[in-house]
């Protein structure tokens, strides 16, 4: 039978799966954003991220706060914590939560690429623009040139 203590972590890493899905879901909008150019749309979606990571903030803060409660300053991140979280909710419950956590990394690995990939894309973009817009400042130059050329004849 599930113990609150169980229910309480496994809930919390639910939640973290189903925000990293939800930001999977940004970074795709992202990059067709990116690749139509949109940038009013990449700055609305970078907003929506933004306000993810702060709320994966807030659920960094839960796991603190499970962390404490099992007597360990370090976090989840090392063995102490998931050592200390078997021994309260027994093996089951344990593989259950792990299981998300795994999921939960390889997630956001994916993510962290997907980033880099999509950073880089929109930087290639952006020295496009830029050459379009320096190329389009030497055309007007040379129109406004000629325009004078052609007014004294």
């Amino acid at each position: 039978m599930p113990t609150d203590f169980f229910e309480t972590v496994n809930s919390l890493a639910q939640e973290e799966l189903s925000l990293y899905k939800f930001l999977g879901a940004l970074v795709d909008d992202e990059e067709q954003r990116v690749k139509n150019s949109d940038m009013e749309g990449l700055l609305n979606i970078l907003q929506q991220k933004q306000s993810v990571i702060s709320r994966q903030e807030v659920l960094l803060e839960r796991w603190n706060d499970i962390s404490s409660s099992l007597g360990i300053a370090d976090g989840r991140e090392g063995p102490v914590f998931w050592n200390a979280l078997a021994s309260r909710i027994g093996e089951s419950g344990y593989n259950q939560i792990v299981t998300n956590i795994i999921e939960i990394k390889e997630l956001g690995q994916r993510l962290l690429d997907r980033e880099s990939e999509i950073r880089a894309e929109l930087e290639e973009n952006l020295a496009e623009m830029r050459a379009t817009l320096l190329k389009m400042g030497r055309n007007r130059t040379a129109m406004r040139g000629y325009s004078r050329g052609m007014s004294a004849f």
